[in-house]
C-alpha cells in the first residue's frame, strides 16, 4: 500500500522533475560534475552491466550510457519511467527501462550486473532494507553500490537561516527551472512515514548494507561543493549537510586454493 502511494506521488511529480533534467542537461557543469562522480566509481572500463534504481526521469541513465556502459533503469513510478523512455529516446541512449519495484527485481537473475546507482532514491523506499538486499543478489561478486542520498525530513531544523535560504530557493527553483518546490501537507506526511526519514543517516544505511552483506563500505559527506554549480547550490545548498555519497561492494567469490 506505501509503495502504490509513493509511485502516485512520484508519478504526480513525474513533469516536473523531468523539468529539472532537462535544465541539467542544459548545463554544461552540471554534466560534467556529475559524470565525474560517477566516472571515480566506475573507472576507465566501458561496457559495464548497470542499474539505475529509480532512475525518475533518466538523468543517470543518459549519463551511463554515453559513457559506454550497457543501462537498465528501473522506477516504480509509470509516470517517471514514461518520462524517461522519452528522455533516452530523445537523448538517443539505447537504455531498457521498465517499470519496477527496487525491493523486488525478480525478474533480474542474480550476479548479473556490474554496478549499481541510485540518486536521491533509498530515503524514499518503503522497505530499504530489502531493496539492499535485493541490489546485493543481483550484483556480481565484486560489483559495486553506489548511493547519492540525504538525510531528508529527520529532525528538520528551521533556523532562521535556513528558512530564509529555504524561501530565496524555492523563488530560484520557480525561476529557473518553472516548477513550484513545495510538498502539500498531505504529501509531506506520506513522506515523513517512510523509515529512512525516520531514522539518523547514513549510519542506518551502514548497519543496513552490512546486513546486507555488502562490504567495503565508504561514506563521503559535503560532496557537492559550492564552486562546483553556483546555481544548484544556491538552489539546493541548504540541504548539503543532509547529503553523502556511499560506496559499497559485493565481496569477491573467495579463491578456494588462496583458501587452503
Amino acid at each position: 500500500m506505501m509503495l502504490k502511494s509513493i509511485s502516485s506521488y512520484w508519478t504526480s511529480s513525474a513533469a516536473g522533475y523531468d523539468q529539472v533534467i532537462r535544465n541539467q542537461f542544459g548545463s554544461p557543469r552540471t554534466v560534467a560534475f556529475w559524470q565525474s562522480l560517477l566516472a571515480v566509481e566506475l573507472g576507465d572500463r566501458t561496457g559495464q552491466q548497470v542499474m539505475d534504481v529509480g532512475t525518475g526521469p533518466g538523468f543517470f541513465s543518459i549519463l551511463l550510457s554515453r559513457m559506454g556502459h550497457r543501462v537498465t533503469a528501473v522506477d516504480a513510478s509509470e509516470g517517471m519511467i514514461q518520462r524517461a523512455q522519452s528522455n533516452f529516446h530523445e537523448y538517443g541512449c539505447p537504455v531498457h527501462a521498465y517499470v519496477g519495484d527496487a525491493a523486488d527485481l525478480s525478474r533480474e537473475a542474480d550476479n548479473s550486473y556490474d554496478v549499481i546507482v541510485s540518486r536521491d532514491v533509498v530515503w524514499t523506499l518503503p522497505d530499504p532494507e530489502r531493496a539492499y538486499a535485493e541490489w546485493h543478489r543481483i550484483l556480481k561478486p565484486g560489483g559495486k553500490l553506489i548511493i547519492f542520498d540525504g538525510n531528508y525530513l529527520y529532525q528538520d531544523r528551521r533556523t532562521p537561516i535556513r528558512t530564509l535560504w529555504k524561501g530565496l530557493s524555492w523563488v530560484l527553483i520557480l525561476v529557473t527551472e518553472k516548477r513550484i518546490r513545495r510538498r502539500s501537507k498531505q504529501d509531506e506526511g506520506l513522506l515523513r512515514e517512510l523509515p529512512y526519514t525516520q531514522v539518523l543517516r547514513p549510519d542506518a544505511d551502514e548497519q543496513a548494507l552490512a546486513a546486507a552483506g555488502f562490504g567495503g563500505v565508504q561514506i563521503q559527506r559535503g560532496f557537492m561543493p559550492a564552486g562546483a554549480m553556483p546555481m544548484h547550490y544556491l538552489k539546493y545548498g541548504h540541504q548539503n549537510a543532509n547529503r553523502f555519497k556511499i560506496m559499497a561492494v559485493k565481496p569477491p567469490v573467495e579463491d578456494k586454493d588462496e583458501k587452503e
